[in-house]
């Protein structure tokens, strides 16, 4: 806590040239996300890196507000806008400064924030004076007389009087996704543990299997690479959000896992169901995640979204398959992609882990994952 309390101290007493309400704001940004996906909370969604010029956002009355990276030096005067071109008429708006950034992510100390400066109920901060060279957040939301709306647009412009621009990375890339992104050892693992599968399940159905048996897969890093979604939230300094996550599904860019497609092709091949159960949502990430899958040339007899509302718990789609086949094979990435399974067999001893390399395959994911949430 000591770095945040200091810098809190430092932005007090050196920052000036903030509009007339920024003294009264020592809030910090509440920033979108948490790492268990599906549950995180609302807050601000950090959409993308700023620097001199305007980038348009779209305004509704629904959380995550948006809210964008930019860089100053010191010395720097840094002005802020909601521009009348551009933007939808008789919108209103809000504008909030908050930094700088810390090592841990977060935005401590709301700095500068206006409501109406600018053109008509448009707002505007200008010449905000920055002492602490470093990342700062602006949030752009509607002002609290705003009209409901679905969606309106609004563009933001950044002017500065000083050093608005680096090369420096807002939060320098974690050993996590460079290994996975850049390592020989994660291909080699992934390759192995579907070799391993395949030579399993091809080994039981030698010995006799029954006329309808299958496997089930977890989709994300067990099927699909989504390193590009992490390593694209790392550049922005933040992390998993729910709407960055669903703009990425909806791009339908993620990449067949190493080893993956080939297994799923010697299932059907030899006589078996694909049956995917992953915890992307139904309705606003399944199709998108479908037709991914498809470009990527999978084929496979079921997918399982996890419903709108339910518990990410897979446990009552694992018994729906079950009724219909029997299951010879998981794979996954996640403890909690296998039935029964927590983060609690890591204090069991090994005989616990006797269904690895039988019936459950593990696929390599230092990225994320429930592992985030053990404290011994």
């Amino acid at each position: 806590m000591r770095p945040i309390v200091l810098s809190a101290l430092l932005l007090g007493s050196t920052l000036v040239g903030c509009t007339e309400a920024s003294l009264e704001e020592d809030g910090g940004a509440d920033l979108a996300g948490q790492d268990d996906k599906g549950d995180a909370v609302p807050g601000i969604e950090v959409q993308a890196r700023l620097e001199p010029g305007t980038v348009d956002t779209t305004l509704t009355t629904a959380m995550p507000r948006p809210g964008f990276v930019f860089y100053a030096a010191e010395g720097t005067k840094v002005s802020l806008e909601v521009t009348h071109a551009g933007t939808t008429t008789g919108l209103d708006t809000l504008l909030k400064v908050y930094g700088p950034r810390l090592a841990d992510g977060s935005y401590p100390k709301t700095l500068a924030t206006d409501e109406d400066a600018g053109y008509g109920k448009l707002s505007k901060i200008s010449d905000l004076a920055i002492s602490i060279p470093g990342f700062y957040l602006v949030e752009v939301t509607n002002g609290a007389t705003a009209t409901p709306t679905a969606s309106a647009k609004a563009r933001l412009k950044l002017s500065c009087t000083g050093t608005c621009k680096t090369d420096a990375p807002v939060n320098p890339l974690g050993l996590d996704v460079r290994w996975y992104q850049r390592a020989a050892e994660r291909h080699a693992l992934s390759l192995q543990s579907y070799g391993a599968a395949t030579a399993k399940v091809a080994a039981k159905v030698a010995a006799g299997v029954p006329a309808s048996w299958g496997v089930i897969m977890d989709i994300d890093e067990t099927t699909l690479n989504n390193s590009a979604y992490q390593h694209a939230r790392s550049d922005l300094g933040t992390g998993y959000s729910p709407a960055s996550w669903t703009a990425w599904v909806n791009q339908k860019a993620a990449t067949p896992i190493d080893g993956a497609l080939a297994f799923t092709k010697k299932v059907k091949q030899l006589g078996g169901k694909v049956v995917f159960v992953t915890n992307r949502m139904a309705g606003t990430e399944c199709p998108q995640t479908e037709a991914n899958l498809a470009s990527t040339g999978f084929t496979y007899d079921q997918i399982l979204c996890r419903p709108q509302g339910a518990p990410s718990d897979k446990t009552p789609r694992f018994d729906q398959v079950k009724q219909g086949m029997e299951v010879v094979a998981f794979v996954g990435d996640n403890i909690l992609d296998f039935p029964a399974l927590t983060q609690d067999l890591r204090k069991q001893p090994e005989s616990a882990y006797a269904a690895f390399g039988e019936t459950f395959f593990i696929i390599p994911n230092p990225m994320y994952g429930s592992f985030e949430k053990n404290v011994d």
